[in-house]
């Protein structure tokens, strides 16, 4: 692929012409992401960024602003804006997924085309068509990323990418804007190295805030004649998107349960699974010993001192799951990281390398458990994650998740709003954004 054939398919992509299937994944990750940016506003991560953005991105000089998902009504530049949601959205880190690039490319790419879909006032189709052209760029750039550096970073590093696309489109820039916008994006991109972040986390995790900024920056600087070199899409070892309308990632991704790193989360099915299945008494639990990929092993953290140490552990979401009978938000909130009981058995909890799962990961996430107590050990089977495009989640469930999100700062029937306002192809965006327009500020953790 070439940097011309991702400019050619930011503008000639019609949603008219895509499958069924794929719009319907479309939808459903748009609803996920509005969900985990809402949610994400109650942890102090949107905090500091949103400090910062309203002293540097306060408004836009023509009026042309967007609004903050964090039920206050506030409003801000679409840059601004897209920079506080984007990283409100991984705050949690309970937000899309996708094995291809091991990373979240709806965080990365609904945030902007939001933020810049309101500023135009765009249709509710032009947002949908927006997404999917930046999902299916940011993931491919991703791939080619990758493969050409050969070294395994976060979202921010290629989701420019899809930020940059999401905005061109909705901007109507020509072909030649379009394609400085997609070069710029990608070559002033965060560095993010991700397993300095796994091993140490911190508020950057993937750099999605800033790498949907990034994009929106790249926008508005190819919209002023700065001009680019080029993409790695004209350097790849790979050919990520010859097959361009074609094969849709979109309808490949995954959604979580969980707030909390994916690597972790087939192990916090399986001890869920065994504590149902045995009616397992936590107390009586002398390890948790957990088979799994070498990657995740070094989520190693046992006594989280933070939200974000607790969502990049491998011991505590499992130990909590044990205790609780299950891991949420509240899971991630000071009160609950200093339970003792938690504590004690995430001590206990010993992270084992099975080279058959190596083998199967990066295209498969997972795992198996035994628990180890004193009158016998009980192992699960291998599992794989639910919400994996292999055991999605149903309809019920991810509808469970987004209510769980939303609340208490927009009420829980958002999600049929949100559902009912993206199937009207004559609505607006600024109808989409009705329930967070308001002062319903939600507790914050």
């Amino acid at each position: 692929m070439t940097t011309d054939t991702a400019t050619s398919f930011v503008h000639d992509a019609q949603l008219s012409a895509f499958p069924p299937a794929v719009c319907e994944h479309l939808d459903a990750r748009t609803l996920d992401t509005l969900a985990a940016i809402t949610a994400g506003y109650r942890f102090p991560t949107a905090d500091v960024v949103r400090s910062y953005a309203e002293t540097h991105h306060a408004g836009a000089a023509d009026g042309a602003d967007a609004t903050l998902l964090d039920g206050s009504g506030a409003r801000l530049s679409p840059a601004g804006a897209t920079l506080v949601n984007a990283t409100a959205a991984n705050a949690l880190d309970v937000d899309d997924g996708h094995r291809a690039v091991k990373g979240h490319p709806a965080a990365v790419v609904v945030p902007p085309a939001l933020a810049t879909a309101e500023a135009v006032d765009a249709s509710v189709s032009e947002f949908r068509t927006a997404v999917a052209v930046g999902y299916e760029l940011a993931v491919r750039a991703g791939l080619a990323i990758h493969a050409t550096d050969e070294v395994y970073t976060g979202t921010g590093s290629w989701g420019a990418v899809g930020a940059a696309a999401a905005v061109a489109r909705l901007r109507n820039f020509d072909r030649e804007t379009t394609a400085h916008a997609l070069g710029t994006a990608e070559y002033h991109a965060p560095r993010t190295p991700i397993m300095r972040g796994v091993e140490r986390p911190g508020m950057t995790k993937d750099g999605i805030g800033w790498g949907a900024f990034a994009g929106v920056a790249a926008a508005d600087l190819a919209a002023r004649g700065f001009t680019a070199s080029g993409t790695v899409f004209d350097e790849s070892s790979v050919a990520v998107t010859d097959d361009l309308g074609d094969r849709f990632y979109l309808t490949s991704g995954y959604l979580k349960p969980y707030p909390c790193c994916r690597w972790a989360q087939p192990g916090v099915d399986a001890v869920l699974t065994l504590r149902q299945e045995h009616g397992i008494d936590p107390e009586t639990v002398e390890t948790i010993r957990v088979h799994t990929f070498e990657a995740a092993t070094h989520l190693q953290t046992s006594r989280p001192e933070s939200a974000e140490e607790a969502e990049y552990s491998y011991p505590y979401p499992v130990a909590a799951a044990l205790v609780t009978g299950g891991f949420t938000p509240a899971e991630l909130a000071a009160e609950r990281r200093e339970d003792e009981t938690i504590l004690a058995l995430a001590d206990r909890v010993d992270l084992v390398v099975d080279d058959a799962l190596e083998r199967r990961f990066p295209a498969e996430c997972l795992a198996r458990v035994d628990l180890v107590t004193a009158s016998g050990t009980y192992s699960s089977d291998v599992l794989r994650p639910r919400g994996a495009r292999e055991q999605p989640l149903t309809d019920a469930e991810r509808r469970e998740k987004a209510a769980g999100l939303f609340e208490p700062t927009v009420p829980a029937e958002t999600v049929s709003r949100v559902e009912r306002v993206l199937g009207d192809p004559d609505a607006r965006v600024d109808s989409l954004l009705e329930p967070w327009q308001g002062d319903t500020t939600g507790r914050r953790v």
